[in-house]
């Protein structure tokens, strides 16, 4: 196989953790690292690759959104340097990698690098902020835009400085090599205590300063070059995910360490199965350079989500679908909560949609990124602010505030979820551990198929076949001789329908949850028949050949 398909991560699953909430150890109210360390086994029956920290770096205390004032320093609330280091022997112990991800638009404005841009006489890192003598007025009453607007005006030195969202995060300009060279820094200092990569959250909204305007990032991937190209040779098993929605414009999409987020993924599953109608998935597999792998066998460079990385997609879906839009605001809600939403409560707590949401999610060409509490189904806390609706504790069991903490309810960083559907009582752990066919159970027979179907990874063809039905979406993928074919019904009721799979003829259909098999398929179209919700994956094998025998897939 080629150096790009031996890349770890692309033969498997993460698993995205949410510190703060994933499981207290210190018995203070907030997840931590003993916590994550003590979880390490759960996550390894997962059958996950690897894991994503979700922002475990030294934040300014106080404030909900945590703005960051040190990428080189652990936040001490999450515990001491050992007791990450001790995350990190754990997990690579039991195969697992370790991603963090790091917000790097901006820093806070107790950032160090902030604090000495604001020398004049200095020149290092002068110019790694956007700095003005004045501010800077909207010409017009009507054209209030972010480059005019987002000026604050710092107390220490009177100047102005501009931020993207919030006044406490100023913005990083990328045109100053300094700056560049620092994030370096940062990734080399994280890959030397053996980090094994970073998710660059907020990488699709850089900006620089060109010509005396601020302007965006067009392409994150080349600006981040001169950072990445010197970690290659030392780091060459290193990965980056970048927090965007399109691949580069140029050579570096083929980069085999750099991925980007599939913008558009899940709103397109939730509005195929809402609208029970296959239209949209097929649209979003062939846009852009998708459609090439239809024809070869390639590096898959996109990872998966079953919650959107940007509230804008959200945002557009809720405007194109009008009243009858996948993802409803309700307006008794408060007006920071953004349109954020867990699988289990966009499709209202159906276990069979919730089920076929993790089917096309497992399925689908890229790397899934399983979002903590999403293998047992939890709900949200849609009356939260901000992002804190899907950051609720993990629900361990049916004990005291689900089994995240000891610590007084009062105490916790989020509230545990009250609703009685989502309710730590009615949904957790340790009650699906005791059942086969509970939803964690089956999650984890999924993930374990796929870690055995080499057609299934990162890596080679697919396609979309045309099934004669609007709800039953099917597609093959195929990476060499392996060939797997997946059937999805979208519909709440039984349907059928007649799949073109003459390309296949002669193979033969092994459904690899109960191992049966299933005819031969022919020249003319083949029948299938599904029920509601339904979903099938089968590997396609050539005809045992008489008074022969070949070990096919069974039961996890």
């Amino acid at each position: 196989m080629s150096e790009q398909s031996q890349i770890w991560i692309q033969q498997g699953v993460l698993y995205e953790i949410y510190l703060r909430s994933f499981s207290d150890a210190t018995k203070d109210g907030v997840g931590d690292f003993r916590g994550l360390a003590s979880r390490m086994d759960y996550i390894a029956r997962l059958g996950v690759k690897g894991i994503i920290l979700n922002c475990p770096f030294q934040s300014f205390s106080g404030n909900m959104r945590h703005p960051l004032v040190d990428w080189m320093r652990l936040d001490p609330v999450f515990g001491t340097l050992s007791d990450f280091l001790m995350v990190l022997e754990k997990a690579h112990a039991a195969g697992i990698r370790v991603i963090l991800s790091l917000p790097v638009n901006a820093t806070s404005d107790r950032h160090a690098w902030f604090v000495e841009s604001k020398n004049r006489s200095s020149r290092y890192l002068r110019k790694s902020f956007f700095w003005s003598d004045r501010l800077k007025l909207a010409q017009a009453p009507d054209k209030d835009t972010p480059e005019v607007a987002n000026w604050a005006q710092d107390d220490d030195t009177g100047q102005y400085y501009w931020y993207q969202d919030h006044k406490d995060e100023p913005a990083i300009n990328y045109a100053d090599p300094e700056i560049l060279e620092e994030i370096r820094r940062v990734f080399e200092h994280w890959f030397n205590l053996d980090v094994d990569g970073f998710r660059l959250a907020g990488s699709g909204r850089l900006h620089r300063m060109r010509k005396g305007e601020i302007e965006p990032v067009d392409d994150p991937f080349r600006i981040f070059q001169p950072v990445l190209d010197p970690l290659k040779k030392s780091f060459p098993d290193r990965v980056f995910l970048f927090e965007v929605g399109s691949p580069s414009r140029s050579e570096l999409r083929k980069d085999p360490r750099q991925y980007y987020h599939l913008s558009g993924f899940f709103p397109s599953v939730i509005s195929a199965i809402r609208s029970e109608n296959k239209e949209p998935l097929e649209q979003l597999m062939g846009e852009g350079g998708r459609e090439i792998h239809a024809r070869k066998d390639c590096p898959i460079h996109w990872t998966l989500d079953l919650r959107e990385r940007s509230e804008e997609t959200f945002e557009k879906f809720a405007e194109s679908d009008g009243d009858g839009s996948a993802f409803p605001i309700e307006s008794e809600t408060p007006s920071e909560r953004p349109v954020l939403s867990r699988v289990a409560r966009l499709m209202e707590n159906g276990r069979r949609r919730i089920q076929l949401v993790m089917s096309l999610f497992l399925t689908s060409p890229g790397i899934p990124v399983i979002y903590y509490g999403d293998e047992i189904g939890m709900g949200d806390h849609p009356h939260l602010p901000g992002r804190n609706p899907v950051r609720t504790p993990m629900q361990w069991s049916a004990d005291r505030n689900g089994g995240f903490s000891t610590a007084d309810p009062e105490e916790l960083y989020n509230p545990v979820i009250d609703d009685p559907l989502y309710s730590y009582t009615m949904v957790n752990v340790e009650s699906q551990e005791r059942f086969a066919d509970s939803h964690l159970w089956n999650v984890r027979q999924m993930v374990a198929i796929r870690n055995r179907q080499p057609a299934l990874y990162s890596h080679g063809q697919f396609g979309v076949l045309e099934s004669g039905h609007p709800s039953i979406y099917a597609f093959f993928r195929r990476s060499g001789n392996d060939v797997c074919l997946l059937i999805h019904n979208l519909s709440k009721v039984s349907v059928c329908g007649y799949l073109d799979l003459s390309d296949f003829a002669g193979l033969v259909p092994h459904e690899l949850f109960g191992n049966t098999v299933f005819p031969r398929i022919p020249l003319h179209p083949y029948l299938v028949t599904m029920t509601p919700y339904s979903f099938i994956w089968f590997r396609l094998l050539p005809p045992a050949k008489p008074g022969g025998s070949r070990k096919t897939e069974g039961r996890s």
